[in-house]
């Protein structure tokens, strides 16, 4: 798994930046500025308390004690405790669901995860009980989007321009990253593993300077909702696939 991770990381960039050459041609006359999608976009921890967060991730923080885990929508603290930490890519599609349908009750972490679980999108033994602990699959992402009339389309080897692009078009985007893009000096020896939700861009003579973002587990208040990060950093945590988050007409 080490290499094959190894071996994305150096040839991800090259075939991204291969099949990223229509969309920098359509970018190629954008006016520098300030760009987001043209709705809100509310924000969504994937911990019940996003004060804790830096305690959860780097302290062993407990969910059992945390006082808000209800919010997830379980009734069991041992189930929050267990699924808060494996549910990013579910925090970043009820953001969606949000943003798109405001008026709207929308599901809990807890609901996503039960739906998520009856698509098979997370396994977390296999069928001869051996620790598994792996998703959420795309697929069952799809499915679960689509529930809610959202149609998620996914990109591999996917230049950064192609975000930019959709955020143009109004299109929410979630990408995949290193966990380590929530902290404050990221660590980058890891490839993928985490979900963010992008919504806005900054550009500048052609390219990307920064990027607006909803992460779900940023460590810091600026590094969770709304968070303006600068397109170097992003681009060293970016593992060069993301989808788009388009509604069904």
């Amino acid at each position: 798994m080490r290499l094959k991770n190894e071996l994305h990381r150096f040839l991800d960039p090259l075939m991204a930046w291969r099949n990223g050459r229509e969309w920098r041609s359509k970018l190629a006359d954008l006016p520098d500025g300030e760009y987001r999608v043209p709705f809100d976009v509310p924000y969504v921890p994937q911990f019940a308390s996003p004060e804790r967060i830096n305690d959860y991730i780097h302290h062993g923080y407990d969910g059992t004690h945390d006082p808000n885990w209800a919010v997830f929508g379980s009734t069991d603290p041992q189930d929050y405790a267990f699924w808060s930490h494996r549910v990013c890519a579910l925090a970043v599609i009820k953001m969606a669901i949000e943003a798109h349908q405001p008026h709207n009750a929308a599901p809990t972490l807890w609901q996503l995860t039960q739906a998520g679980l009856a698509e098979g999108g997370y396994v977390v033994r296999d069928a001869q009980g051996r620790w598994v602990d792996e998703g959420w699959y795309f697929t069952a992402q799809i499915k679960l989007a689509a529930q809610y009339g959202l149609h998620l389309k996914g990109y591999s080897y996917a230049s950064p321009f192609g975000i930019c692009y959709h955020v143009w078009q109004g299109n929410l985007v979630a990408a995949t990253v290193a966990p380590e893009l929530g902290e404050q000096k990221p660590q980058t020896h890891r490839y993928g593993g985490h979900s963010v939700l992008l919504h806005g861009f900054r550009w500048q003579a052609g390219r990307p300077t920064h990027y607006l973002l909803h992460n779900p587990s940023g460590r810091y208040p600026e590094l969770q909702a709304h968070a303006w990060i600068p397109a170097q950093k992003f681009h060293q945590a970016y593992a060069y696939r993301f989808a788009a988050f388009i509604t069904e007409e």
